[in-house]
């Protein structure tokens, strides 16, 4: 039966970076169509599992995140996640990256009780792994903040957030991380009175 012959592993590279370029100039939908184009040929020459594999799966649930379409990005990123822990294990940074991207679709879907337990776990396995004040842990509990303070639990929020601002002051001055984290905690703090649905 005759098959289509897909890329080498240099082209295959090549179009991953045009797909790269495509996403960090904004053109998310240009690079949906290549990621996915790409996707089978991914697996075929390099595994399902190859780390280059779940980098394309990762970024497609990112390009789909980016165009608002929350649903398919929590699906994209749950296998990219599941792929990525049975490749390097749950602790792995990668992993980890993957997981974020997770919890952070499942937030935006507004599933806030699995995106927490999602947040949660990776913000706890990054500060095990690269410790409290790392930026990507930093990250992690700012979406987890935010997430929790938009659902309603508005002191569980303030608490990650006050915590992750007092981790993130090791960052230098202006740094983006830091500066996120400020201004999701001076929003929150500014909400804070407005409603009290603790539970």
């Amino acid at each position: 039966m005759w098959r289509r012959k897909g890329p080498n592993r240099s082209g295959l590279r090549r179009q991953l970076r045009t797909a790269r370029v495509l996403f960090d100039t904004g053109d998310f939908a240009a690079a949906e169509v290549l990621l996915r184009r790409l996707l089978p040929d991914c697996e075929a020459e390099l595994g399902a599992n190859h780390e280059e594999t779940i980098g394309l799966l990762d970024l497609l649930g990112s390009t789909l995140y980016q165009q608002r379409r929350a649903a398919a990005s929590a699906q994209i990123a749950r296998e990219a996640t599941d792929r990525a822990a049975r490749a390097w294990g749950p602790d792995a940074p990668a992993t980890l990256d993957c997981a974020h991207n997770l919890g952070a679709a499942l937030a935006v879907q507004g599933d806030v009780s699995a995106a927490v337990a999602v947040l949660d776990d990776t913000w706890q396995r990054r500060v095990r792994r690269l410790g409290a004040a790392h930026e990507s842990t930093l990250t992690t509990a700012n979406t987890l903040g935010a997430t929790l303070f938009a659902a309603g639990l508005r002191r569980d929020g303030l608490t990650v957030l006050r915590r992750a601002h007092a981790e993130s002051a090791g960052l230098p001055t202006g740094h983006p991380v830091r500066v996120d984290i400020a201004d999701t905690l001076r929003i929150a703090e500014r909400n804070a009175d407005g409603g009290r649905s603790e539970s």
